[in-house]
């Protein structure tokens, strides 16, 4: 933390979160910092990718046999990326099924699905859904728009391709975290506006990323804000230089668009309901507090959960209780929302 003023409630300390994400490895993720997207690819697959990833939850159903196949997505000019696909098995191959886009974090700039496998393998079985998880392409070498493009367009494959997977295009859900959450909230704004009723039945959104830094509204560029009590990279006198590295590295010089800073949107009355999960000491928390009041101010259906004491990375550590109620909670909204009319 920047200063040394008391801490709130939703700041103190989840001591158990602590000591178990202490017994993992993360110190060489300091290169995320310098926004070395090299290095940290480097890492996520050597190091990120082994750690324990399924979650430590009791199962709601029977376990499913899950199986995972890669797709490759071609569409426009030369365009391509790939999704991961998780299908569980079912008594009934017949029967129609929802269907789980999961856009994995990175800060636009690293990543892979296998970041998530564990949870996606976990939400295929729990919820008896096929979770498609995009392998969006990446910045630098892929800025923007391109990884929101192939986002978009792996919506309008699942769409496509219901028939095939027995998906029911009726329950398509989203569900991203930190940056894959930025590009989620993107397509979700898109899908509304060209569509009179969404094809995105629900959205969850996991700690996003909603504005640049040098467009924060008032209430984000307050002393009190958590950027400034959290700076990404422990940045705040930098005025969180590397934070903004990361944006310059996706959107360039097009730092107003609101296809990219999502807070600065217009939402359409239409947009589907959603719901969004902010940590305690997460320097991102009120980026995603703002959304959801923006959202909610716009008559849209968008609930907020504050996770106290703990900063960006909820579920680095399964083991953790805080984890674990997350899972539980993220299993009890999607199942409600994707098999159930409401």
């Amino acid at each position: 933390m920047s200063d040394s003023s008391p801490l709130n409630v939703i700041e103190q300390v989840d001591a158990d979160y602590v000591e178990c994400a202490s017994a993992l490895p993360l110190a060489d993720a300091a290169a995320f910092r310098n926004t070395d997207h090299i290095a940290m690819r480097q890492w996520l697959a050597d190091v990120y990718t082994k750690f324990p990833s399924e979650p430590q939850v009791k199962r709601i159903r029977t376990k499913a046999d899950v199986k995972i196949a890669n797709v490759s997505i071609s569409y426009g000019n030369g365009n391509g990326f790939s999704v991961r696909i998780y299908d569980p098995s079912s008594e009934d191959g017949q029967k129609q099924r929802p269907a789980l886009l999961m856009f994995h974090g990175g800060g636009w700039i690293h990543g892979v699905p296998q970041m998530d496998e564990g949870m996606a393998t976990f939400l295929a079985s729990e919820l008896d859904a096929v979770v498609i998880n995009v392998d969006y392409r990446l910045a630098p070498e892929f800025p923007f728009p391109a990884p929101r493009d192939d986002a978009y367009e792996a919506l309008n494959w699942t769409v496509e391709n219901a028939t095939a997977y027995n998906i029911d295009v009726a329950r398509i859900g989203v569900w991203g975290v930190s940056a894959g959450a930025n590009i989620a909230a993107s397509i979700a704004l898109q899908d509304s506006t060209e569509h009179e009723v969404s094809r995105i039945r629900h959205m969850n959104l996991v700690v996003p990323v909603t504005c640049h830094p040098d467009l924060y509204p008032a209430a984000l560029r307050s002393e009190s804000g958590s950027m400034q009590r959290y700076p990404f990279g422990g940045d705040a006198a930098g005025g969180n230089a590397a934070l903004k590295r990361l944006w310059t590295l996706y959107l360039g010089s097009n730092i107003g668009d609101k296809r990219a800073s999502v807070l600065l949107a217009t939402p359409p009355p239409n947009h589907s309901p959603l719901h969004i999960t902010v940590g305690g000491t997460d320097g991102l928390r009120d980026e995603g507090i703002a959304y959801a009041l923006l959202l909610r101010n716009a008559g849209i259906d968008a609930q907020l959960e504050i996770i106290p004491g703990v900063p960006h990375g909820i579920t680095v550590s399964p083991s953790a209780f805080v984890a674990q109620q997350f899972v539980r909670n993220q299993v009890r909204l999607l199942n409600y929302a994707l098999n159930y009319k409401c």
